[in-house]
């Protein structure tokens, strides 16, 4: 955590953690991180945040006469989604003789909680349900995984993840007439090592050296480049394919540290975000399901 974060954690103000929250924990929220990274974030205004669907116009003619008048005008259909806005919040205190033992222990335990929160809201944004909190008072973001096109689905039996199965994805996305992004794939420890397995033996040093080889970082296909990223997150057997255009992190409150009032002998506060997933459309997500 900063020299600054600390001083402001140590005298007991509320301070923004936004910018510590995106250098902590790459590798355990690789999905958190990289909308972070890229500044895929915007601004809820409300407990619920709404969109119009990111379409494109498919009219297969537009050809015009030299000099004629424009008399016919296009609007893409565009449905109306949404997604509610989850609160995440973690407590931490110090006891008195912890913090006169060691100046900035306070600022110690915030930045251990504010990695436990990046960990949780990886796993919503990834796995998350929609709850609007109705019944259960709590609110609950819809994740990745329970936006995906039905007709983006790929199922592989043999219970290994296949080179077809991958292409089968790309053309899926593909065959959508998405706008122009890159291609991500969430994918877990055993479809990670099932890809590895698939390209060990093949080179290609026409491309960066992580294209191809013992570790697959990438992979070209004919409707695209897919890049891996491994996620403890992701469900078992699944991969989650998605273009990076269509997917945003939307914060009411971003990341930050609020002080609570002193009770006994010990200082006490709150790490707390409420943010959301934004999936410009469902056709820029699917799942490839592998099945014994």
């Amino acid at each position: 955590m900063s020299k600054k974060c600390s001083k402001l954690l140590d005298g007991y103000k509320q301070v923004s953690l936004s910018q510590e929250i995106a250098k902590i924990g790459v590798q355990s929220t690789p999905f958190t991180s990289m909308l972070m990274a890229k500044g895929s974030i915007e601004k809820a205004l409300s407990t619920v945040y709404t969109w119009r669907e990111k379409t494109l116009d498919t009219t297969s003619d537009i050809s015009a006469e030299e000099g004629a008048e424009t008399t016919t005008f296009y609007e893409s259909a565009r449905a109306e989604l949404n997604n509610v806005l989850e609160i995440f919040k973690k407590g931490a205190s110090v006891s008195g003789s912890a913090q006169a033992m060691q100046q900035g222990q306070l600022s110690a335990e915030v930045n251990d909680r504010l990695l436990e929160l990046k960990i949780n809201m990886e796993n919503k944004l990834i796995n998350g349900t929609k709850d609007d909190g109705s019944s259960s008072g709590i609110r609950k973001m819809q994740g990745l995984v329970n936006f995906a096109e039905a007709g983006n689905a790929v199922d592989v039996t043999g219970g290994a993840m296949t080179e077809q199965a991958i292409k089968d994805a790309m053309r899926a996305l593909w065959n959508q007439n998405l706008a122009e992004g890159q291609y991500y794939a969430l994918v877990n420890a055993d479809i990670k090592e099932d890809i590895d397995a698939i390209y060990q033996d093949r080179y290609n040093y026409s491309h960066i050296t992580t294209n191809f080889g013992a570790i697959a970082d990438s992979v070209n296909t004919n409707y695209g480049t897919v890049n891996f990223i491994l996620s403890k997150n992701v469900p078992a057997g699944q991969a989650v394919f998605f273009n990076d255009a269509y997917v945003d992190l939307a914060y009411l409150r971003e990341p930050h540290f609020e002080p609570l009032a002193k009770s006994g002998d010990s200082v006490k506060g709150q790490v707390i975000a409420e943010s959301t997933l934004k999936v410009g459309s469902a056709k820029a997500v699917g799942i490839v399901t592998v099945s014994a």
